[in-house]
């Protein structure tokens, strides 16, 4: 026997067609409070968040329930600075609800390119720490040698490479004025 749900022409209060079991009500609720919210961020983002708990607390298989949440997901759309705080508020959920929303493959992709970035931020911040470093020595050593730089002087050197730092380094040396050493 199929189930069916009689949506109504006007709004029910509080969550009754989160009360069906009809997978299909709660579309229609997850569609009826989108469009209720219009373009309020706030409301939208406590609607999404309400359907997600409810939606966690229903007790569906677990294939039903993510099949569901992506809906809601891809209908209610919010603006990115509420979006990361939907997701800490799901992933608090997943684990209140022990639901494990991301399988096993997932959860080792998810990682993976967490432990990549970790490496790329690091490798990043070694790098920018690098050439501070090598700014901050260049200028000095400039300074002692032609005296205060220029704005534009500092500039050029702020925007350069690390191998341009290296070269101007070696430059300076030899070089009789400044602007042997940057050219």
């Amino acid at each position: 026997m199929v189930e069916t749900a009689a949506l109504p022409r006007q709004r029910i209060g509080g969550d009754a067609l989160l009360a069906s079991h009809n997978p299909i009500a709660w579309v229609a609720e997850a569609h009826l409070r989108t469009q209720q919210a219009r373009h309020n961020s706030d409301e939208l983002y406590i609607s999404k968040r309400h359907l997600t708990r409810q939606l966690f607390l229903h007790r569906w298989s677990r294939k039903r329930i993510i099949v569901l949440f992506k809906v809601i997901n891809w209908m209610m759309v919010l603006p990115r600075s509420y979006q990361r705080r939907y997701w800490l508020a799901v992933l608090q959920l997943d684990k209140e609800q022990e639901m494990e929303l991301r399988n096993p493959l997932e959860q080792m992709f998810f990682e993976d390119g967490m432990e990549v970035g970790m490496k790329q931020g690091l490798e990043q911040g070694l790098e920018r720490g690098r050439k501070e470093g090598a700014v901050a020595v260049l200028e000095r050593l400039l300074e002692r040698r032609f005296g205060p730089l220029s704005k534009s002087a500092r500039k050029k050197l702020a925007k350069a490479s690390l191998a341009e730092l290296d070269a101007w380094s070696e430059a300076l040396l030899e070089a009789q004025s400044l602007k042997q050493v940057l050219g």
